[in-house]
């Protein structure tokens, strides 16, 4: 420093200047020594998220020793690297094509005669396992469209000496050819999976841009994706996931159903390989009944509804199951805190037919069901246990180029129940079971190049049974049944589904087709067998209803700045001798501002024939789905949405979504009344379920912002949700309008994975919501309860729901929704590490659920303290949940 202050000011100043320099010029030297051309680029890609299109063979052993300027434009920095290599770039689509100088053929004119057109189609797959591939991009020159479910294509174009053909798919890597199209050409293309690092987590369709589809509110996720979001327990789940989006309230009290855009859980329709799931739930809806190794994608629609979906008001999530490796036989298994798992695929024959098995079960019965005991709060001490499993299958055929056969199934199963000793000469055993099946047989067949369809034969089932017994403890009759109380109901479905993709031209993509569902209802049966002069009973309502419809759509580009969706539903239902006609229009339509920006808008009408009664909001087995009569109206809802896409670059997109739905005809239970049969099995001979039920009607407006990075090592969403939802029943609260269970205002998630590189990743998801209203009594009475003398202090619980009450407490009401909980908030974390690199890979999963230890409001009760006064109370579960998952794949 002594030496420094003996020169002159002058110099002192100029040395500054030249060090200041210095500094700034060696931010933007990234290239003093030779890199490789193809590592340049790649870097590019995971700064800024450019998509490059080129012959690895073409940039072999080219380097570059140019400084490089990393805040230049990306075509000043392309221009920079190609200087001197003899290659050139130019714009293709949303990516850079880097080639030699080579320039596009013309469509030939012969004199003044029209040019012939040609039909360019085929399948898009997965390279490795031979999986078609769902949402695939394809473009031919400017023209694109997408890969159906089935990874279809078609695209109807005027003859040219060649086109260039791009096709990409989020986590793969692009395919580029320059083809000759002079006459109608079958092309199945093969994508190969991605390293390098563009995984994208919750963004729309794969590869959108602003101006890539009419349709409003959809959302499409990878198995893999799915894979990589924290979850309770280290249990990856679709509906956990999906309630990180804008729109979708989380399910109550940590629950993992859907409540999209005001909507009930029952009016979402979820698929499973086309096969709708009654009850979506594990351990009373802790976990949903979709093991995420079977899936290859997930599809929401939550507004723009595609007329192909009908049946419900809300949103269609539509997972597709796996379909099997073609190549050869792998695997994988695991097992973590709640479940265990188990994968198998292969070929049946080689690249013609293979099968998918996946299995889960769960782990630790007697600890789980002492997790739900603590849930209901009852029984205290009873040893409980409680478990589940799930199997899904699937096989497929490529019968020949034109005709594919696929067999899928799905088969689960929940128990909890647990006994005690009621005397010295009975014990009592109560049990809750309840399972789902669905099976799809559908066959593929291409009429022409042109024409696709895919029939489909589904059936779907659910069951619920729930039984209290006394059994004798003493001889000489020990074992035998004293008493038995048991209650079930169920639904079943038989469909029968023909859908239709026609291509007549390269701007029109036409979708039709047929569907018939016959459903049967089990409702309300009961059987009673005493020994006390009540003598034994049973009985049950049986009801049949058959619902078909027809739809139509068309897809259609209106020149280079409006695509138009326009379609509708015709829908014919009859149960007994009461019928109901409803049409369904349906309208989206998107408006090219800029390149970058594209408005969007849509309007659909949806109704639903089918109901859930529910007076608890907890998703409970015990809620009873019900059909539509001439006492209970059908529901419908009217929705309309208008939006915002603007690209800032092919990373970041921004969306901001408003939409206002109408719903009439939406049921609840009267006030007083509760599930028939749960609390009083005597009253189920005597009061049918239609007496019992209300129907109102509602609104709900909102606003959804969703901020996405789709690109580079970390990726995620910041996601923003405002809205209102309000319920008026003329027979519930006076008249007057009210805010549901599932109402809150604000919501805010953010997700994010980051990847250190292809073998670690962290994850991490925080959200917000705020308080959801309850309606809360305002006093209590002592009072016994209908199944015992009452206890003191006994609170009341959710519990009562499944086997009744002892409260000593007959509560007083005043209004609805006259409390509203605290708000919620918790950080979810998981750490993803892959280890091994021969036959057998290993992945190991360390995470937390809430890992801050919020103490979230899971419920409030009312209760008498210790002094004698009433208090509100509320309780908390899941303060801080630890999970290790370890996967071994072969």
């Amino acid at each position: 420093m002594k030496l420094f202050l003996r020169y002159g000011l002058s110099f002192r100043v100029r040395l500054l200047g030249w060090l200041t320099v210095l500094l700034l010029t060696s931010s933007l030297v990234r290239a003093q020594s030779p890199v490789p051309l193809e590592s340049l680029l790649q870097t590019l890609n995971q700064k800024r998220g450019v998509y490059f299109l080129y012959d690895e063979g073409l940039l072999s052993g080219i380097s570059v020793e140019t400084p490089v300027n990393w805040k230049a434009s990306t075509e000043t920095l392309l221009t920079t690297l190609l200087t001197g290599t003899g290659l050139t770039f130019r714009k293709l689509n949303d990516c850079y094509l880097i080639e030699a100088g080579t320039t596009v053929g013309r469509s030939p004119v012969v004199g003044s005669r029209a040019v012939p057109r040609v039909t360019l189609s085929g399948f898009v797959r997965e390279k490795d396992s031979r999986e078609q591939i769902n949402g695939a991009m394809v473009y031919a020159g400017k023209t694109a469209t997408t890969t159906n479910r089935y990874g279809y294509y078609a695209l109807t174009l005027p003859a040219r000496d060649s086109v260039e053909l791009v096709v990409s798919m989020v986590g793969y890597q692009r395919v580029y050819r320059r083809m000759s199209l002079a006459k109608s050409v079958s092309l199945d293309i093969e994508l190969i999976p991605n390293t390098l690092l563009e995984e994208v987590t919750l963004t729309n369709a794969a590869g959108e841009r602003a101006f890539g589809s009419s349709k409003t509110g959809r959302l499409m996720l990878s198995g893999e994706q799915i894979a990589n979001t924290p979850a309770l327990l280290g249990e990856k789940d679709v509906l956990r996931t999906l309630q990180f989006v804008a729109g979708i309230q989380p399910g109550l009290n940590g629950q993992v159903g859907l409540h999209v855009r005001g909507g009930g859980a029952d009016q979402n329709l979820l698929l499973l390989d086309e096969a709708p799931v009654y009850n979506a739930n594990h351990l009373f809806g802790f976990f949903s009944a979709f093991n995420v190794d079977a899936l290859k994608n997930v599809k929401l629609e939550k507004g723009g509804f595609s007329a192909r979906y009908g049946g419900r008001l809300s949103s269609v999530v539509d997972m597709t199951m796996r379909e099997g490796n073609k190549q050869k036989l792998s695997g994988a298994a695991g097992t973590g805190i709640v479940a265990s798992r188990l994968l198998l695929e292969g070929p049946l024959i080689q690249e013609k037919a293979s099968f998918l098995l996946a299995a889960r079960r769960s782990n630790l019965s007697p600890v789980l069901g002492d997790f739900i005991a603590t849930v209901v709060e009852d029984y205290s001490g009873t040893a409980w246990r409680a478990n589940f499993y799930d199997i899904n299958a699937k096989l497929n055929a490529d019968l020949n180029r034109r005709n594919k056969l696929y067999l899928s199934g799905y088969f689960g199963r929940n128990y909890f129940g647990g006994g005690d000793s009621l005397n010295r000469t009975q014990r009592w055993e109560n049990v809750l079971t309840w399972q789902n099946q669905t099976g799809n047989l559908r066959w593929n067949h291409l009429f022409s190049e042109k024409l696709f369809s895919n029939t489909s034969l589904i059936f779907s089932n659910y069951d619920f049974e729930t039984h209290r017994k006394n059994i004798r403890t003493a001889e000489p009759m020990a074992g035998q049944t004293a008493n038995l109380w048991r209650y079930f109901d169920g639904i079943t479905d038989l469909t029968f589904k023909a859908d239709f993709d026609y291509f007549p031209a390269a701007r029109h993509h036409l979708q039709w087709g047929l569907i018939s569902t016959f459903r049967a209802y089990r409702l309300n049966g009961f059987q009673i067998t005493t020994l006390s002069t009540l003598g034994n009973r049973s009985g049950q309502e049986r009801t049949e209803s058959l619902e078909t419809s027809a739809y139509a759509e068309d897809h259609w580009d209106l020149g280079n700045r409006t695509k138009l969706g326009l379609g509708g539903r015709l829908t014919h239902y009859r149960i007994g001798q009461n019928t109901f006609l409803r049409a369904e229009p349906r309208l989206s339509a998107a408006f090219r501002l800029s390149d970058k920006q594209a408005l969007r808008a849509s309007f659909s009408d949806m109704n639903q024939f089918v109901h859930l009664l529910s007076n608890t909001g907890l998703g409970l087995p015990t809620d009873l789905w019900v059909p539509a009569t001439d006492l209970v109206k059908p529901q419908r809802s009217r929705q309309a949405v208008l939006g915002l896409v603007h690209d800032f670059n092919p990373r970041w997109q921004l969306t901001v979504e408003g939409y206002r739905k109408w719903m009439r005809h939406v049921i609840s239970y009267r006030e007083g009344a509760d599930f028939i049969g749960i609390t009083s099995a005597v009253r189920a001979a005597e009061v049918s379920w239609e007496r019992n039920v209300t129907s109102g009607n509602g609104n709900a407006s909102g606003l959804e912002t969703t901020l996405q990075s789709r690109s580079g090592r970390l990726t995620g969403s910041l996601n923003y949700t405002w809205a209102v939802t309000r319920w008026q029943f003329p027979e519930r609260n006076n008249g007057r309008e009210f805010y549901p269970l599932h109402d809150r205002r604000h919501s805010v998630s953010v997700t994010g994975l980051y990847t250190f590189n292809p073998r670690l990743r962290l994850s991490a998801a925080w959200i917000y919501s705020s308080g959801n209203p309850f309606s809360v009594p305002v006093s209590g009475v002592p009072s016994f309860g209908h199944l015992g003398l009452g206890k003191p202090d006994v609170r009341i619980t959710p519990s009562e729901q499944l086997f009744g009450t002892e409260t000593p407490l007959v509560q007083v009401q005043t209004a609805f929704s006259n409390f509203r909980a605290q708000a919620s908030h918790r950080l979810d974390v998981t750490v993803q590490a892959d280890l091994g690199r021969g036959r057998f890979r290993h992945r190991l999963e360390l995470g937390a659920v809430n890992a801050y230890g919020r103490r979230n409001p899971f419920y409030y009760d009312l209760m008498i303290n210790p002094t004698g006064e009433l208090s509100l109370r509320r309780v908390s579960l899941f303060t801080f949940v630890p999970s290790l998952n370890y996967l071994v794949y072969f």
